[in-house]
């Protein structure tokens, strides 16, 4: 799913998936790691894109097949399941 979603805004699937956390609400930003200056480069390709309701979509079908976690993270710290 984010392949594609970056193939058709041409972005790497790192700028689709750190656009996705961004556009979360109550996130004001990201980490993101570079190892040389095209990372750099790739990175700023992801204020240059949003995601439409497809794009949504597509990463939506993907996340509900995935296992969540049980409860939020704020609960294993204190010994919650995962």
């Amino acid at each position: 799913a984010l392949d594609g979603v970056g193939r058709k805004h041409g972005a790497s699937i790192s700028n689709v998936a750190a656009r996705w956390v961004l556009d979360r609400p109550g996130v004001a930003a990201v980490i993101l790691g570079a190892r040389n200056a095209e990372h750099v480069q790739d990175h700023q390709r992801l204020f240059s894109f949003r995601l439409d309701d497809e794009d949504l979509a597509a990463i939506d079908e993907v996340l509900a097949k995935s296992k969540r976690p049980r409860s939020d993270c704020y609960s294993w710290e204190r010994g919650g399941e995962w």
